[in-house]
């Protein structure tokens, strides 16, 4: 599931991740982004991963795809903050992606991760 972090502001779109994201996430997510986006042009994204274990299904994975995709010129920077090792090694993956600087930052470097992205 995600949920929208109070961090969120004109210039940063914070998300916090958890449990397994499934394909209904994505769908009610996008139109938020969307509608973001279409307010703040090219804000960075916050997004902790807190106790996320991934997706429940290959079509919750494409769903991710397809708004990286979509949204790849939109985002100034992408903030990714994580706990384990597939979180670091799945933000290096998603580079490709994403037109947006990109860095990952561990759990205990959440404040820096907030600031490295409303730097931008």
């Amino acid at each position: 599931m995600y949920e929208i972090l109070p961090q969120t502001s004109d210039d940063l779109l914070a998300i916090r991740v958890s449990g397994t994201l499934s394909k209904a996430d994505y769908e009610r997510l996008h139109p938020w982004l969307d509608e973001q986006l279409a307010k703040h042009p090219r804000p960075s994204l916050l997004i902790v991963m807190k106790d996320f274990s991934g997706w429940d299904s290959v079509a919750a994975m494409i769903e991710d795809l397809k708004i990286d995709m979509e949204h790849r010129n939109d985002v100034r920077r992408i903030a990714m903050v994580g706990e384990k090792a597939w979180q670091k090694w799945m933000t290096w993956a998603s580079k490709p992606f994403t037109r947006a600087e990109v860095a990952y930052f561990e759990m205990d470097e959440l404040e820096q991760a907030r600031k490295w992205a409303e730097a931008a």
